[in-house]
């Protein structure tokens, strides 16, 4: 994409001219050429209207847009549109003339009153139309917007999950290492004592214990012959 300056134009230099003086004017032009090449035409302050068409008319353009300073864009347009539309002025004012040359009062009026209605509506179109342009601009901004925000509300809360999961891995790893290498409670060890003792006792009563009574020939004895 080039740089362009302001240079001499060709035929559709009325046309781009009248496109654009219409508000909002542009600061800087892009231009697609026929040949499939694009070029920016900046606007700078003090550049006539007129020289700034001859130079995009010169690029033999196929299609036009319009941008404002910061870069966003205006409208954009086909030039064949432009040269069309520049025909049909042309001879709308013809016509006009012509009729205007009638010495009927009450026609050339009604001649006036019907250019002036169709100028209007002409004004309240492409006023409406790029309210519309510049509501759906916004719009699409505002909604561009909001999927960040959201994309950044979902990250935040993945991070946090992460973190909380993370948090908890960590605690319950701390928790089986400090099960591991803790001591015995004193209550744990008295515990152990009592049960260790009494076990014991019961083992040493069970071995000192006296043999059960047996009979012999009739006689009941302890555990001894006679």
């Amino acid at each position: 994409m080039s740089k362009v300056p302001i240079a001499a134009g060709n035929d559709t230099t009325a046309a781009i001219r009248t496109w654009c003086l219409k508000s909002p004017r542009p600061s800087q032009l892009r231009v697609y050429g026929k040949d499939g090449r694009e070029h920016d035409v900046e606007i700078k302050q003090g550049t006539s209207w007129s020289d700034a068409a001859v130079s995009v008319a010169a690029l033999l353009p196929e299609r036009l847009e319009a941008y404002t300073a910061e870069g966003k864009l205006i409208r954009a347009v086909p030039v064949d549109d432009l040269i069309k539309k520049e025909e049909q002025a042309s001879a709308q004012q013809a016509a006009t003339f012509s009729a205007m040359q009638t010495t009927d009062p009450e026609t050339q009026r009604m001649i006036v009153f019907a250019e002036l209605l169709e100028r209007a509506y002409a004004k309240a179109y492409e006023s409406s139309n790029q309210t519309i342009q510049v509501a759906f601009t916004q719009l699409q901004e505002f909604s561009a917007n909001l999927a960040a925000q959201a994309s950044a509300a979902v990250e935040s809360a993945n991070n946090l999950s992460v973190g909380i999961r993370n948090l908890l891995v960590q605690q319950a790893q701390e928790a089986v290492e400090a099960a591991g290498t803790s001591e015995e409670s004193p209550m744990e060890k008295l515990a152990a004592n009592f049960l260790s003792g009494q076990q014991l006792a019961q083992a040493q009563a069970a071995a000192g214990a006296t043999p059960p009574a047996t009979k012999t020939n009739g006689k009941t004895t302890n555990g001894k012959h006679s």
